[in-house]
């Protein structure tokens, strides 16, 4: 088969040879682990995307909720039926502290999309 070869050369390239089939193995793992980051991170800018809609399409209903509160209670009360909306008041306002929570997930999510530059 190597007739007339070195034998120490034949063991050094098959070594050379095992080396890099091993090369290529983990080449293809970190190939694998790429595309699920690749994916992670498309589902992260996804996500963040909803979440923006979200929080902006609650404070835009959490505003007219509120614009409707206070033009219903005028209405009632120049016809001399004044209602007490309190509660309906603290519930729109109640909004803002899980429409504070959406942003601020949205803001986390930009983070994660865009991470700071590793020190070197």
């Amino acid at each position: 088969m190597a007739e007339g070869y070195d034998p120490e050369l034949i063991k050094v390239l098959r070594d050379i040879y095992a080396e890099l089939r091993e090369i290529k193995e983990k080449e293809n793992i970190i190939m694998a682990a790429q595309d699920d980051v690749t994916a992670a991170a498309a589902a992260m800018v996804s996500a963040a995307n909803t979440i923006s809609t979200v929080a902006a399409d609650l404070t835009a209903a959490q505003a007219n909720v509120q614009a409707e509160l206070t033009e219903l209670n005028k209405q009632l009360t120049a016809a001399g039926t004044p209602v007490d909306t309190t509660a309906l008041n603290a519930a729109v306002t109640g909004l803002a502290a899980p429409i504070a929570a959406l942003q601020a997930a949205d803001t986390a999510l930009d983070t994660l999309e865009a991470p700071a530059p590793a020190a070197s």
